[in-house]
């Protein structure tokens, strides 16, 4: 590890997962950080560079302020079950197990005394009719009694709430509140009806034919973070997601034009989709200079 007392070290949870080890392979290429990643399984493709390594604890249990004797500057925590409808259905028992894992990493960064905690919290946190096909959701509308989306919702609003509870002088901290993310290598529904597009076979579509999604790319998230964490900001809160309001029947269109195939879907009336209407709005990140690169019609290509 690095000793120049001008780089920063960060903690970055969650690791082993999709975005978390993205956010790791995009921190070590900048000379000024340092990462300690915390993970709880073997990690299948380590990052080997000298301002990368990796601690094993179980973040269900709290962590020993001896453990990391680091000064730490800030924590990405990003751990946590993944938010796919189908999953969370399945195994609500450890989707839960995300509220002990939240509060043992807080807790652990405010004895730490850390300069900025960034939160990987999720849209599922707004109410179910927050958006209409005009306005997007907007970090203001959730109050402490809103209702959630679901379980995942519920684990996330709950964590939300604790750190508001949080004085500021004891933990600086930025909820992010993702919307939908896809990129290369994942499994949300643009990779695999792209997949299942070009091999000529019909994609589900959960719910109503009207569902309205936005999408934001994977690398427009990360620089997204990389704001949160380098630029000044007076926000707790901040959503984190496209302003694209593209219905799922159209993302299925504009992948069967591209790749000049016929779209085949069957429709599953009985599963719940969520919000009919979910799109981000961007006026906080915006004010903070960043910018969306990648929009959805160039970042099917990506992927």
């Amino acid at each position: 590890m690095l000793t120049d007392s001008s780089v920063k070290k960060i903690i970055v949870t969650g690791s082993n997962g999709y975005i978390g080890s993205h956010l790791v392979k995009y921190f070590s290429k900048i000379k000024n950080f340092e990462i300690i990643c915390i993970i709880n399984k073997k990690v299948n493709k380590k990052i080997l560079k000298k301002n990368v390594k990796y601690i094993k604890h179980n973040l269900l249990k709290k962590i020993p302020k001896t453990k990391i004797k680091e000064k730490i500057h800030a924590v990405l925590h990003f751990a946590g079950a993944k938010n796919d409808r189908e999953f969370v259905n399945k195994n609500k028992k450890k989707v839960l197990e995300g509220i002990k894992i939240d509060k043992n990493i807080i807790d652990f960064s405010v004895k730490k005394k850390i300069n900025i905690f960034i939160y990987a919290s999720s849209a599922a946190v707004y109410d179910l009719s927050e958006g209409t096909k005009k306005n997007p959701f907007r970090e203001e509308n959730v109050k402490k009694n809103t209702s959630f989306d679901g379980t995942y919702g519920y684990t996330k609003k709950i964590t939300e709430n604790y750190l508001n509870r949080i004085s500021t002088k004891k933990l600086k901290s930025v909820s992010c509140r993702i919307f939908s993310i896809y990129g290369k290598n994942t499994n949300t529904i643009i990779n695999i009806w792209k997949k299942k597009i070009l091999k000529n076979k019909k994609i589900d579509i959960w719910g109503k034919k009207k569902i309205i999604r936005s999408w934001l790319h994977l690398d427009d998230l990360i620089t997204a973070i990389y704001y949160l964490l380098e630029k000044k900001h007076r926000y707790k809160v901040v959503n984190i997601g496209s302003n694209e309001r593209t219905s799922l029947i159209k993302i299925a269109n504009i992948i069967g034009k591209k790749y000049k195939k016929k779209i085949k879907i069957n429709y599953i009336d009985n599963n719940y989709p969520g919000p009919t209407i979910r799109f981000s709005d961007q006026k906080k990140l915006k004010l903070l200079g960043w910018r969306q690169k990648i929009h959805l019609n160039k970042g099917l290509d990506l992927i």
